[in-house]
């Protein structure tokens, strides 16, 4: 097996990912590998700055960081940096730190820029180049400081000419938004987007109206289809957005060495400062709060895959908006059917747990040596075909209807029962192209990486965020069973990984706000349904009995939920928190 190369490369901003940065990092790293040998694993972090360390405390370093300590990632592996500022660009003890502490975990550092190779022992036994790297490291934090001291220094004068009434552009902080165009030089006021402005305007117009977010993109995408950035469909999560941002009255807001600066006027406005007010209020009253699966601009991370089920009456979960958060309810619960009550328990619990386990399905496969090799390249040219055939199929469907031809609302029927079987045979694309990845050779680190820049604990938080969609899918490739129960006030969660018969098992402790963990038999089995309430009693020394088997923790499983845990915390995780397993009624 070739030893790996882990190419890291980091940029910090839009303007550098857009130019040659990305490339040029790729080349170097793919030229050492090629020329010694090695086996080739990028690791990116993309839009993170390395002037205060933020990439040593989450994202793509952090993670490898993280799963070096924990033994997942060879300790004689070989990390690929352009230069040392890659790795850090903060003060110059802080970054040799950084730098030590990488060396010290076995890691051998290249920097391909002057093919220089750093070791825990060149180090120990060369002070040069110790030397060299506390010079490079000074250099590089310098530069930093220096490029924020003169942008600062330009935004200020440019936020002085400004409030003085002059014309101005500031583009040296922050973004402008969408649908302003920028290109004006310093001394020009920004203008209206020829081709945005007027579809923000419409969308404005339309949340004025009391629309919806998902109104007012399928109206988007239907008035100016694929016109969004590189010809893509109108994105929900910016579209929502336009509808908070002060921009939208003219207002634009910089911070500036910790000090905060509102330009008022400074965008052409689409609606004045009243309006933005009772646009506020309209969002307020007209916030969905229904079946958050018909809603796409949120992403439930388990509504849709056959696999929630609640534990009571075998019913579906359903995903449910409850003010900015997701909550799961049981679908047959919520209409007094299958003898189950209405319940439900929020979408933060389920889904901290939710990413703990997959996390270690990630770190069982490792264990296991990697899965099982098979190819699907036949089961996915077979799904690609369907959906193909379906697709054709709806589209004369549509141009059936178009023509006024048949019974209008049997053809409609049939198409959205078209259309729901195509987005399960998506999903099933997506989930075979997966397996088809996993199943290749030495991929473990790879997918790991991506694993966690998709797993974010800002993605699990912000219920609309992109990210979701991809761990949807990775959600869907390793859980194959997932129940939940309430019983006298406390809630269970139990989670099956694909090809396991034992359950991952989370629930309230035996004190108030404690929750445990173990890894087995579900709590309650098919013959042994329990009521979601007190409608039956529960025998005081079965329900001690059930809630100290909660509470003991297995030494095995413990250390694999420790190590989830801790890479977890990598990317911005919080200790899970036990009262969520404590509900008030």
């Amino acid at each position: 097996m070739a030893k790996k190369l882990y190419s890291y490369q980091r940029w910090s901003s839009a303007v550098q990912k857009e130019g040659t940065t990305k490339d040029r990092q790729s080349f170097g790293a793919k030229e050492y590998a090629k020329a010694n040998g090695l086996e080739l694993v990028e690791i990116v972090d993309d839009g993170i700055s390395a002037f205060k360390s933020v990439n040593s405390r989450r994202g793509a370093l952090a993670a490898f960081i993280s799963a070096v300590e924990q033994g997942y990632i060879e300790s004689n592996s070989i990390l690929y940096v352009e230069a040392l500022d890659r790795i850090s660009r903060d003060k110059v003890l802080t970054a040799v730190g950084l730098f030590n502490d990488v060396l010290e975990l076995g890691i051998t550092i290249v920097t391909g820029a002057d093919k220089k190779v750093y070791t825990a022992e060149s180090v120990n036994e060369n002070s040069m180049d110790l030397l060299q790297s506390i010079l490079l490291f000074s250099r590089a934090h310098e530069e930093s400081k220096t490029k924020q001291l003169r942008t600062n220094g330009n935004a200020l004068v440019l936020i002085r000419r400004f409030q003085e009434g002059e014309p101005t552009t500031i583009k040296s902080i922050g973004s402008h938004p969408w649908w302003i165009d920028a290109s004006t030089n310093q001394h020009e006021a920004v203008k209206r987007h020829p081709k945005y402005w007027k579809v923000a305007k419409d969308a404005i117009d339309m949340f004025m109206e009391g629309k919806s977010v998902f109104s007012v993109c399928k109206y988007l995408n239907a008035t100016y289809p694929l016109q969004w950035k590189d010809g893509k469909s109108w994105d929900h999560a910016n579209i929502r957005k336009l509808r908070i941002n002060p921009a939208v009255y003219g207002m634009r807001k910089i911070t500036v060495d910790g000090q905060n600066y509102e330009l008022e006027n400074y965008f052409p406005p689409l609606i004045t400062h009243g309006q933005y007010l009772r646009l506020q209020q309209i969002r307020e009253t007209t916030k969905y709060v229904g079946r958050v699966s018909e809603e796409p601009n949120n992403i439930n991370l388990l509504s849709g895959m056959k696999v929630f089920r609640c534990g009571h009456c075998g019913s579906t979960m359903m995903a449910m908006r409850h003010k900015d958060t997701i909550r799961y309810v049981c679908e047959k619960g919520r209409y007094g059917k299958n003898g189950c009550r209405v319940w439900s328990l929020p979408g933060e619990l389920v889904e901290h747990c939710l990413m703990l386990v997959v996390t270690m399905a990630h770190i069982d496969m490792n264990q296991r040596g990697g899965v099982e090799k098979e190819d699907y390249t036949l089961k996915i040219k077979d799904a690609e075909q369907q959906v193909k055939d379906l697709s054709s199929r709806i589209s004369n469907l549509t141009t059936l209807v178009a023509n006024g031809l048949g019974n209008v609302d049997e053809v409609i029927g049939t198409m959205r029962a078209l259309d729901v079987q195509r987005n399960d045979l998506k999903l099933e694309l997506e989930v075979l192209t997966r397996k088809q990845i996993l199943a290749q050779d030495n991929t473990f680190e790879e997918l790991m990486m991506q694993f966690f820049n998709y797993a974010h604990w800002n993605v699990i938080q912000t219920v609309d965020h992109e990210y979701r969609m991809k761990l949807r899918d990775i959600v869907k490739s390793s859980i194959g069973d997932v129940r939940a129960w309430k019983v006298e006030r406390r809630l269970y969660l139990s989670f099956q990984i694909k090809g396991h018969e034992e359950y991952f098992n989370f629930s309230a402790g035996e004190k108030p706000y404690e929750w445990g963990y173990h890894m087995g038999n579900m709590p309650f089995t098919e013959d042994k349904k329990v009521k979601t309430e007190s409608t039956i009693e529960i025998p005081e020394d079965m329900l001690k009995e059930m809630v100290s088997m909660y509470a003991r923790l297995h030494d095995d499983s413990m250390s694999m939920l420790n190590a989830a845990k801790n890479m977890l915390q990598v990317v911005g995780y919080p200790e899970l928190d036990g009262k969520m397993f404590w509900p008030r009624k």
